[in-house]
């Protein structure tokens, strides 16, 4: 029975089309940080004992390509993680390569829901220590309180400025006055629309990520014990987390 090129036509159409199946879908259930202002509103979670967001770390790792691969680290589900190994491994050898433990060094990232107010859409607040750390801070200050809270909580500015490539929000911050989220009928909705941000908090396959390390490791070490690991956190570029999404 002979194909029907046509119909192989419309598919090949319709999965090229922008915004349409797999990864391009997933990258739109996040918030796309513009240059300048965007409001948000950040969501308390369902259900009580939950946290309103989820943590995980990122290991960034190249392949033979030049591309880079966003790997979740084990060490968050308090498994041993080859990553974390070879990053400590790294610093170890007399010979170090400062570059490449630095790239591979696992990184803080928080996913939490939010309203984007020019849309009224759900999305997901993917952030790194930086904003996060204002976002938390926001919350412990008397002032605020619990800024997620539906009907005395704050929106939250993020201020994105450019300077040269990389991005600085220092200037992010709840607005002052506390406000409603908005009606009864809308943040209902929005309450049934969440994220299941707990879900992207992946564990990874032990023996997939050891021979990803073994694969980078330029000293063949082998690999010791996380108890030895001292572990350390430091912010990436949120830009460039969300332009390797999809990898």
């Amino acid at each position: 029975m002979a194909i029907d090129l046509d119909k192989i036509r419309e598919m090949h159409e319709k999965l090229s089309s922008p915004g349409t199946g797999g990864s391009s879908d997933f990258t739109n259930n996040f918030v796309q940080l513009q240059e300048g202002t965007t409001v948000l509103r950040i969501l308390p979670p369902k259900e009580e004992d939950q946290d309103f967001y989820a943590m995980t770390k990122i290991h960034r790792v190249p392949n033979a390509e030049g591309n880079i691969r966003n790997i979740h680290c084990r060490q968050v589900h308090g498994e041993q993680c080859p990553l974390c190994n070879l990053y400590y491994s790294l610093w170890k050898e007399p010979t170090k390569d400062e570059t490449l433990a630095r790239q591979i060094k696992g990184r803080d990232r928080y996913y939490l829901n939010a309203v984007e107010r020019e849309t009224g859409d759900v999305k997901i607040l993917s952030v790194g220590i930086i904003l996060f750390k204002k976002i938390i801070a926001a919350m412990c200050d008397p002032d605020y309180g619990d800024i997620t809270d539906l009907k005395d909580g704050h929106d939250f500015k993020i201020i994105k400025v450019m300077e040269g490539q990389w991005p600085k929000y220092d200037q992010s911050a709840p607005r002052p006055k506390p406000s409603e989220a908005g009606s009864g009928k809308e943040t209902a909705e929005w309450m049934d629309s969440l994220h299941d941000i707990y879900s992207l908090v992946r564990l990874e396959d032990y023996e997939e990520m050891k021979q990803v390390a073994e694969g980078l490791n330029p000293f063949a070490v082998v690999e010791r014990s996380a108890d030895d690991n001292h572990r350390t956190s430091e912010d990436a570029s949120d830009d460039d987390y969300m332009k390797r999404l999809q990898s």
